[in-house]
């Protein structure tokens, strides 16, 4: 009888044993917690008070074949009819970590790679504004970085990720300009021998002056419209405007 006796006794001094352990973790959580907040705290200040804004201007002289840009999250715009390529790149970043993006110039073309550094915390931000002569071919690469054209004569090719493409008094040999999410926008001063304007998503905008042209516009789901332009197979000039889900509209300026 008295082994049967002192087991309930010897069982609750065993529960009672740890009873304090878990208001100790839950002390080292918060505590855990709290620093962790100060830390984060800290940070947001150290960026805040590191930002800083860059602007760092180019010119490139001399004869030019070709102008490359690869962008990445980059906006760029490209005003056209200028006597050099002339560039401005600015950075917005914190903990003294701004973008690359150097010109280089091998066999009179010249190339730009820009890239923001991979980085857990802080911010990082570049945009270029370049002024181009006429008659200089660019290819145009972005992720989600915006294109805006204005006065550029020239062959031109676009390829974005969700920026937007626009390109105002266009007046070269052709346009190519293909986005995947992006609305894609051109307003053409002469007409092209080729305008090739395409969206996943997006909508597909073309104002042409009013001339003979092969029209291929189509959207899978959108709406399409072709306005004050009459398409004909044996025309001079070719516009292709496709969308998948976005609208359509072809128009005489």
């Amino acid at each position: 009888m008295s082994i049967t006796e002192d087991a309930p006794v010897q069982a609750r001094q065993s529960d009672s044993t740890p009873g304090p352990a878990p208001v100790a973790w839950w002390w080292l959580v918060a505590a855990s917690a709290l620093v962790l907040v100060l830390v984060a705290a800290a940070l947001a200040v150290w960026s805040i008070a590191s930002h800083e804004t860059r602007t760092t201007p180019y010119r490139i002289l001399g004869d030019v074949n070709g102008l490359r840009l690869d962008l990445g999250e980059a906006d760029v715009e490209i005003d056209g009819g200028a006597s050099s390529i002339e560039m401005t790149r600015t950075d917005e970043f914190s903990f003294g970590k701004p973008s690359t993006g150097e010109p280089r110039v091998e066999d009179g073309t010249v190339s730009i790679t820009s890239r923001c550094p991979e980085q857990v915390l802080g911010s990082c931000r570049v945009s270029y504004r370049l002024t181009v002569p006429d008659n200089v071919p660019l290819v145009i690469e972005t992720s989600s970085g915006n294109v805006d054209l204005a006065g550029v004569r020239a062959s031109v090719q676009i390829s974005t990720g969700s920026g937007a493409i626009r390109a105002t008094g266009f007046c070269g040999f052709s346009l190519r300009a293909v986005s995947d999410s992006g609305d894609v926008t051109t307003v053409s001063e002469c007409s092209a021998d080729r305008l090739e304007l395409r969206s996943t998503t997006g909508d597909v905008h073309a104002v042409v002056p009013a001339a003979r042209y092969t029209i291929d516009a189509q959207s899978d789901t959108g709406d399409v419209r072709t306005r004050g332009l009459i398409g004909t197979d044996e025309a001079p000039y070719e516009i292709q405007a496709l969308s998948t889900a976005g609208d359509v509209t072809v128009e005489a300026a």
